[in-house]
């Protein structure tokens, strides 16, 4: 019985050493790789995206004096403000760039022609 005692002994040994190497490596992975994560950005005041010849404008937070221009700057449509959490509609002539822009923030949307494929 004495044998039997030493050798669970010396395997809750094994076991508390191996949970301490394996924290040991959770440790190392956390301070190598996840402090070099860098932290978030701050989320988007808007984001613009073309459908079907239109700008679609969504205020992620309330925005104001909202510019869509051409790719010769020239102004396609403008909005005073957007309230937060809806979304306004440009149309524009086809396809090409388009800058939607509110205050410092700017985004380029690029509109393009849509074909639809027939499979007969």
């Amino acid at each position: 019985m004495r044998t039997f005692s030493d050798v669970s002994k010396i395997g809750i040994l094994m076991i508390g050493v191996a949970l301490l190497v394996i924290a040991g490596i959770a440790v190392h992975f956390y301070l190598t790789f996840m402090q070099r994560i860098p932290p978030p950005l701050p989320p988007s005041p808007f984001n613009a995206y073309c459908r079907h010849n239109a700008v679609i404008i969504h205020a992620n937070q309330e925005i104001r004096d909202v510019r869509v221009l051409d790719n010769s700057s020239n102004q396609v449509c403008f909005f005073e403000k957007i309230s937060a959490g809806s979304e306004e509609l440009c149309m524009v002539e086809g396809r090409g760039l388009y800058v939607v822009q509110a205050g410092d923030h700017k985004n380029v949307v690029e509109c393009w022609e849509e074909k639809i494929v027939r499979l007969d």
